[in-house]
């Protein structure tokens, strides 16, 4: 990024006819984060182009954060990045202006990489399969066709080890099962770690007009996949929508639910309705309330014919 400033300073001078004209003579440029070029444009240092562009201010240089906790939660990935990260990206920023890659580009793998930092003590891998659809199907998450080849070309070429990107870092990003939502470009990752072990010459040869376009994916980079067979079986629920229309189900009927103007209402099931689930007997009220707090064994029915006679017999007597 090449940023026009004013850098220089006038002074008068008067010449014999009393008018007066102008000339000019440089002054330094003191902007924290810049650098002076030869042109008498200022180009920012790659430093001050992470700082402005991912914490807003091109002299900001906040803490790095460690832990995930409630009050960090809620802040932006890229405040988990290391101060490693911050020199490697860095570097990136400068080599982006200077070859003129967008620098959108750096922006989404800063902060993918700063989702890896943020999140890393508890992701989970959507593809261990426990993830299901709302019927019970395993879903497998896939990149696309393309960015499935660009990534095993990545992993399978040998480089990894010797990027200037962390390796547990670019494993992550190329799992699809890790980071289905991406927001980095596979192919500029993939620019960025064939340079490793090149000389300038080598890296020269990359094309500076590639990355000059930036092109977002957005949600377009993954798929999802549901297995042909339901593997998770579920309760049927007691209601649900399609399109934004309920529905009460054959088990929704039993527990009371109804709709009344396309909207889900319970009502009391009349306990007539289950009158094999009633108590016969005062007797069986509490023993079924007994056996609900803990496991009892039902008395035989010839004991208790026997204590209803005894107890029968007895009044009898007086």
């Amino acid at each position: 990024m090449i940023i026009n400033t004013s850098t220089a300073k006038y002074t008068q001078i008067h010449t014999t006819s009393e008018g007066v004209s102008k000339a000019t003579s440089p002054q330094p440029v003191q902007a924290s984060g810049e650098i002076p070029a030869a042109s008498g444009q200022t180009t920012i240092s790659g430093m001050g182009l992470l700082m402005s562009r991912l914490f807003g201010d091109s002299d900001s240089n906040p803490p790095v954060q460690t832990q995930l906790t409630k009050d960090t939660m809620g802040m932006s990935s890229v405040n988990f990045l290391t101060n490693n990260d911050r020199y490697t990206l860095a570097g990136l920023y400068a080599q982006a202006q200077q070859k003129g890659t967008d620098l959108r580009y750096v922006d989404d793998l800063a902060r993918d990489l700063g989702d890896y930092r943020m999140f890393s003590g508890v992701m989970a891998n959507l593809n261990n399969g426990n993830m299901y659809d709302n019927s019970g199907h395993v879903l497998t998450y896939k990149f696309t066709a393309e960015d499935e080849a660009t990534a095993s070309r990545i992993l399978n070429g040998g480089k990894i080890s010797g990027s200037t990107l962390d390796e547990g870092f670019l494993r992550y990003e190329l799992d699809a099962g890790y980071s289905p939502t991406h927001s980095a470009n596979f192919k500029f990752i993939e620019s960025i770690v064939n340079q490793s072990g090149q000389n300038s010459a080598d890296m020269e040869q990359v094309s500076d007009m590639q990355f000059s376009v930036y092109q977002q994916k957005g949600n377009q980079n993954f798929i999802v996949e549901a297995a042909s067979e339901v593997t998770l079986k579920t309760p049927e629920p007691d209601f649900g929508s399609v399109n934004g229309k309920f529905f009460v189900t054959a088990t929704g009927l039993k527990n009371g639910f109804r709709l009344e103007g396309g909207k889900v209402v319970q009502h009391p099931v009349d306990v007539l309705q289950n009158q094999s689930k009633m108590p016969k007997t005062l007797l069986d009220y509490f023993l079924k309330a007994d056996g609900s707090n803990k496991k009892t064994t039902d008395l035989p029915q010839i004991l208790l014919n026997f204590l209803y006679a005894t107890d029968s017999s007895g009044a009898n007597d007086k």
